[in-house]
């Protein structure tokens, strides 16, 4: 997916600016779980999501986020919830998302991460001194995000090496991808 929906600001030459190649319209009047999910944007981070904003179908977005908080935010996860924040912010910085950055360092620093790390890992994720289990991690999420057509055994041989059980590498290819889905929603 595309950066998607139209803007409701307009350009200097009185257009409506795009965030997407496809030409979707801006929901004028969401479904109440849509608006609710908006609402709670709005409340929390002072703006509504772009992601917020796309035409899903009904029901689809309620589902769609319901997914997310359980991804990331469930005490059944099989990675801590660290671990789970790590992901996605190493994704988000090789995406360049500011938003999702922000969000995601905020959340590791709540998380108890160091605050001279998280700062790092938002600037240099690669300089950072990181144990081989977040090392591996960073590598994982850095290739699936950047070059996902070369993945290949070795790359889960990594994570294997480093302690990571099937379940947690599963657990971790769905962050990444979610985190893109995201991130081509979030670009201005």
């Amino acid at each position: 997916m595309s950066k998607t929906v139209q803007k409701s600001t307009a350009s200097k030459a009185g257009k409506a600016r795009r965030f997407s190649w496809l030409r979707l319209p801006e929901l004028k009047k969401p479904e109440p779980a849509a608006k609710q999910l908006q609402d709670e944007s709005r409340a929390r981070l002072g703006y509504v999501r772009n992601f917020l904003k796309l035409p899903f179908g009904p029901g689809r977005l309620a589902l769609y986020q319901g997914y997310l908080d359980r991804l990331m935010r469930s005490a059944d996860g099989q990675l801590s919830p660290l671990e789970r924040e790590f992901i996605a912010l190493v994704t988000s910085v090789e995406n360049r998302c500011e938003v999702c950055i922000l969000s995601h360092s905020s959340a590791l620093k709540k998380h108890g991460m160091d605050r001279h790390l998280v700062d790092t890992l938002c600037l240099a994720w690669r300089r950072a001194e990181l144990t081989p289990r977040h090392h591996a991690l960073a590598e994982f999420a850095s290739k699936l995000t950047l070059h996902p057509a070369d993945t290949d055994p070795t790359l889960m041989g990594g994570l294997r090496a480093a302690g990571f059980s099937e379940e947690e590498i599963f657990e971790a290819i769905q962050i990444v991808a979610m985190e893109r889905l995201i991130y081509d929603g979030e670009e201005d």
